[in-house]
């Protein structure tokens, strides 16, 4: 199911100061463009909550398998069986206590031997900010055959990570949800963005850390893009005070904020760069588990803002890539939540020039979605959507077979 829209776009100033607001689109999609046909399969019906999900070839077969971080076990799906295989789970307390959710995972192959490192996020607990011991856990854990988990010091509430290329190496990039001792997301300290430099060789390394970001007082997930010409790749945080954009510069990093992206946020993905490195489009959802699907559009100096959609409940999935083979990114988001017609699923936004969008339905109702991620897992050159259930408690893949 596909509908034309049209939708409000602000233009503000790349600097942060706002020219105009209300200003834009006010035209219907003449013509609608051929409905995607994404086929659905569900690859597991027993999730307890799918935090979060990753991509890569885990078994170095050269196929990219499926990573998950579930409440309790850290499990892949192999390519292209898709059966359940353990990877990792986090040692049983010696004293006793009470185990506590796994929330997040990042993949990347770090030395090049053609199976990804994982890294993964444990401990959730984002009531208690103070005591590390209650709250968070941040572990590398090592490639499939080469499981050799290493404890790394963390903050509380520890939420989402992501490896990032920094130079000749990698660091694994950790966001806290909320700033040491904050309560209800204020306080005087940010949350500490903070970069695990590994060197190398990760499995024979002192892990060092460096302070990415610390200005926003509760994050809620990041993204890295690879600007063109740049031997770093750059990173982008979305909190309750909007984004930051942020690059590796000198040994350290560099952070850039702006009035145009001072909306809060809960989710955020990247399209586009200048060749300075500065994006020229950033998808969100806003607020933090919002209903607002928002695109920024970059033209010279100025930000243009579009909400695509005000309907969601608890939006908490995006990607915004070519699925469609247009030569243009769309824009992908799930909620989790029923919403006013007592649906949970998945929308794809496509634009189709002069600020106006089609809206095609991927899911309606069978997934309450967590987390979404984009890949070719067939090789048949077109960009496949995973997603993870929440309530639906399931994993499925939506194979791309081109328009209708």
């Amino acid at each position: 199911m596909s509908q034309s829209i049209k939708h409000r776009a602000d233009r503000f100033s790349l600097v942060g100061r706002a020219l105009s607001a209300s200003v834009v689109a006010t035209v219907f999609a003449s013509t609608a463009s051929a409905a995607p046909n994404f086929v659905a399969q569900q690859i597991d019906s027993s999730v307890e909550i799918g935090y979060g999900l990753a991509i890569g070839d885990v078994n170095g077969d050269g196929k990219d398998d499926i990573l998950l971080a579930d409440k309790r076990e850290f499990v892949w799906y192999e390519n292209p069986s898709w059966e359940r295989r353990h990877f990792w789970k986090v040692p049983e307390d010696p004293q006793g206590g009470p185990a506590r959710d796994n929330v997040c995972i990042a993949a990347r192959d770090l030395d090049g031997d053609g199976k990804v490192e994982v890294a993964v996020g444990t401990n959730w607990n984002p009531g208690e900010t103070s005591d590390t011991e209650k709250s968070g856990g941040v572990w590398f854990v090592g490639s499939l055959g080469r499981i050799e988990p290493v404890k790394l010091p963390h903050d509380p509430t520890t939420h989402r990570m992501l490896w990032a290329k920094d130079g000749d190496a990698h660091v694994l990039v950790v966001a806290p949800l909320h700033g040491i001792g904050n309560k209800g997301g204020a306080g005087e300290n940010g949350s500490r963005i903070v970069a695990y430099r590994a060197g190398l060789d990760p499995y024979d390394s002192t892990w060092t850390q460096s302070l990415v970001n610390d200005q926003l007082h509760k994050t809620h997930n990041i993204d890295v893009f690879s600007p063109p010409r740049h031997g770093s790749e750059s990173i982008v945080i979305a909190g309750g005070e909007g984004l930051a954009l942020v690059r590796a510069r000198d040994g350290g990093w560099q952070s850039r904020r702006t009035d145009a992206l001072s909306h809060g946020a809960g989710e955020v993905r990247v399209s586009g760069f200048d060749s300075r490195g500065v994006p020229t489009r950033i998808a969100t959802i806003e607020p933090m588990h919002g209903n607002n699907v928002v695109i920024y559009e970059r033209d010279g100096s100025q930000w243009e803002r579009t909400v695509l959609d005000d309907s969601l409940n608890q939006g908490h999935a995006l990607v915004i890539a070519d699925l469609l083979g247009t030569g243009h990114p769309q824009v992908v988001a799930g909620w989790r939540n029923r919403d006013a017609r007592n649906r949970v699923g998945i929308r794809l936004y496509e634009s189709n020039g002069e600020g106006s969008w089609t809206v095609h339905l991927i899911d309606d109702d069978q997934m309450a979605c967590e987390d979404i991620k984009a890949a070719d897992l067939d090789g048949d050159g077109d960009l496949d959507l995973i997603a993870s259930g929440r309530s639906t408690k399931n994993v499925i893949i939506y194979w791309n077979r081109g328009a209708r």
